[in-house]
């Protein structure tokens, strides 16, 4: 073998050593990235919200919902202060045009349950589309929804045994409801409906309060009302719908309230998706029979390129001291040294 061809090998071995080094340093690397991401998505998996709140959640059955086509189990997301003391109750209801929303008002339960409250989420049944789990071919119309509130009402102000509130709760029950939600609230703050079921005092973001109004019926800016109380009452456009003693006018909180009702803070934004009548007709009307201990907010937001502001549940960073406050009061509660549930 002369030197040349000596040469030769020498350099092909030195390639191949040269590969089986690049192969191993170029596993390492793919291990230390496999590594890396492993340990930046693990504190991604642990991060969940409500870790850094004042209470977890549980959820629960707290009621049934009744209908000829079977029965539908209802849930509530239960968080309870850590104390061991007893508190008075807050229902959150969520929006959603009445067919749609879940239990997940987050940043208020927590901003709730940290200002000393045992705070209840709760789902109620959806009118058509919508449908909670469990709900099956029950349509979920009126007075179905409200009688879901009720029912969840009644199970915060006396929890069962087994609940995680169970002797928790020192009897008063309140709400925060947005929307559809707050409709459903002030339905339940005039007057009980299934009995021991009237709420102590309501927050109201956005409240649909009277259903069969002509200029809200008719309002399309941002959101389609007449489509969406027609559906959640079950009818069409027309007298029997639409006219004073109508099937709209009978489902609509407004009617409902006396002197004997509970105080409500009426909270809305100067260009609200709810049409603006609707904050107007409660005001007046709690004003007008008398409804002691009641409050009112109109936030006032610039348009948003839709040409609407804030609304629902949106509209809670902005009003949840003032609200926290007037819950307090309405509920008799020493007001707390409150913790930010940030």
């Amino acid at each position: 073998m002369n030197d040349i061809e000596l040469k030769r090998r020498q350099q092909k071995q030195d390639r191949k050593s040269m590969k089986n080094k690049f192969v191993y340093l170029n596993r390492i690397a793919l291990a230390i990235i496999a590594a890396t991401t492993t340990l930046t998505l693990i504190p991604t998996l642990r991060a969940a919200p409500t870790d850094r709140g004042c209470a977890t959640p549980v959820i629960e059955q707290y009621g049934v919902g009744h209908n000829i086509s079977g029965d539908t189990p209802l849930k509530w997301r239960a968080f309870i202060p850590n104390d061991g003391q007893t508190h008075p109750a807050i229902i959150v209801i969520h929006g959603g045009n009445f067919d749609a929303g879940d239990f997940t008002n987050t940043q208020t339960d927590q901003d709730l349950v940290c200002a000393g409250f045992c705070v209840f989420d709760i789902e109620y049944r959806l009118s058509p589309p919508g449908k909670v789990q469990g709900q099956g071919s029950d349509l979920g119309r009126y007075p179905e929804q409200t009688d879901d509130v009720a029912t969840a009402i009644r199970a915060a102000r006396n929890p069962a045994p087994g609940s995680v509130a169970f002797g928790r709760v020192n009897g008063k029950v309140g709400a925060v409801g947005g929307s559809a939600g707050a409709s459903h609230a002030a339905y339940c703050a005039a007057a009980p409906s299934l009995g021991g079921d009237q709420l102590d005092a309501a927050v109201l973001l956005s409240v649909a309060s009277d259903l069969h109004d002509p200029a809200s019926l008719i309002d399309k800016r941002c959101a389609e009302f007449g489509a969406d109380v027609r559906n959640y009452v079950g009818c069409s456009p027309g007298p029997a719908c639409d006219s004073n003693g109508g099937l709209l006018d009978l489902a609509s909180p407004y009617r409902r309230f006396t002197r004997s009702s509970s105080p409500v803070f009426i909270v809305a934004s100067n260009l609200d998706p709810m049409p603006p009548n609707q904050f107007t007709i409660l005001v007046n009307t709690v004003a007008a029979v008398g409804v002691p201990g009641c409050e009112q907010l109109l936030i006032t937001e610039r348009p948003r390129p839709n040409g609407c502001t804030g609304h629902s549940f949106e509209l809670w960073p902005d009003v949840k001291d003032q609200a926290i406050a007037f819950l307090n009061t309405s509920l008799q509660v020493a007001s707390p040294t409150v913790r930010d549930a940030d």
